[in-house]
């Protein structure tokens, strides 16, 4: 099928850059995750999202939606992700940035604040979202939350991220209920974000990093 989708895209108005690109992107997929299935799809979009920046993110999506056409399964495309513009990205971390909280917060001995970190960038959740992750949910590799219109979000952990969680919480003998908890054992609560209170890496009433 990647063939005849190769010969499709030579026939349309692409460069050949573009071409190579999207059988790359196609074959990538297909060696890496098997079957091209709701679940594999975002899966390999929360992957992209976690080690590219926006622009490339975007780019693979758009070979994969364009493989999706040809398959005609287009129901299943996925949304880009959005690019915001420069004015905006004065409190937000560089990817590079990110790389190093998560090294420096795993090197200082904070394991706890490094699964947080990791978790909301892999992820995409929010706040609230993240503290209703569980043991369960982290060895399902996904989480279903309810939205206020009753439709059903699902957030898909990628699979790096899975297997470190994984024996992060084995080695804190956590093997059930949520994953994100305060010193007496309990789950934190909204009031009290993980990430805001009692981390030097952190100011406090911000998600900006220091």
């Amino acid at each position: 099928m990647v063939t005849k989708f190769e010969s499709f895209l030579q026939r349309s108005d692409l460069s050949k850059n573009t071409v190579s690109s999207y059988v790359w992107t196609v074959r990538y997929f297909e060696k890496t995750y098997g079957e091209f299935n709701k679940k594999n799809l975002l899966a390999y979009k929360g992957y992209l999202v976690e080690h590219f920046k926006p622009q490339t993110v975007n780019l693979r999506l758009q070979a994969v939606n364009k493989y999706l056409e040809f398959t005609r399964h287009d129901k299943m495309k996925m949304k880009f992700v959005k690019v915001q513009q420069k004015n905006f990205l004065e409190n937000v971390i560089s990817n590079a940035d990110y790389k190093f909280l998560k090294s420096s917060l795993l090197k200082d001995g904070q394991k706890d604040w490094h699964f947080v970190i990791w978790f909301m960038a892999a992820t995409g959740a929010c706040v609230s979202e993240l503290l209703q992750i569980k043991a369960e949910h982290v060895q399902a590799g996904h989480i279903d939350l309810y939205t206020k219109g009753g439709k059903v979000r699902r957030i898909y952990i990628p699979r790096t991220l899975q297997k470190k969680a994984l024996q992060w919480l084995s080695e804190r003998q956590i093997f059930s209920g949520y994953i994100f908890l305060n010193r007496f054992g309990k789950r934190i609560t909204i009031n009290r974000p993980v990430f805001l209170f009692g981390n030097p890496w952190f100011y406090p009433h911000s998600n900006s990093v220091m």
